[in-house]
């Protein structure tokens, strides 16, 4: 009994290492054709109910223009823009994450979007930690509420040559 519980053990301990293995790879953002500039991880905190916008910066090293199939994200609570005309040859353009922090439990976050084209792919990262602003009521004044705002970030310095139109 003891036995067919420890090999148990060992399987799922093996499968969960090929899967990390697995993920490990979609944090090599080089080995395209698609290199992201600067870092694949934006980390800002941000208040209850804040937007949080984050801007991903990546050129195009190939010669032929390069088409993202798809950028999925791991929740609703994330919406993306990106290039769907193609990236042009020796270009750089962006990919924007938006993080709606509205539904979002207070404390740490981190979400994870993939970004696919031609047969490989990269992921973006955002992360950070998500704090509650009480509304100030004092007796006799007009009450302060929070008023939620939209913060942009971006992963490396906004390049020259960059095709995004914002």
């Amino acid at each position: 009994m003891n036995l067919k519980k420890f090999i148990i053990i060992t399987l799922s301990l093996l499968s969960l290492k090929s899967n990390a293995q697995i993920i490990g790879e979609l944090n090599n953002n080089n080995r395209g054709v698609l290199r992201v500039l600067g870092t694949n991880k934006i980390t800002q905190n941000c208040n209850l109910g804040d937007i949080v916008e984050a801007v991903f910066y990546f050129e195009n090293n190939s010669s032929d223009t390069v088409h993202i199939s798809q950028v999925a994200p791991d929740c609703q609570c994330t919406h993306f823009v990106f290039p769907e005309k193609g990236v042009k040859p020796h270009s750089t353009d962006s990919i924007t994450l938006f993080f709606m922090s509205q539904n979002t439990p207070p404390g740490p976050y981190f979400k994870r979007s993939i970004v696919d084209y031609d047969d490989t792919s990269f992921e973006l990262l955002i992360e950070g930690n998500i704090t509650i602003v009480r509304n100030i009521v004092r007796a006799g004044q007009k009450p302060i509420i929070y008023q939620k705002k939209q913060i942009r970030v971006h992963n490396t310095e906004i390049p020259q040559n960059t095709t995004d139109k914002k």
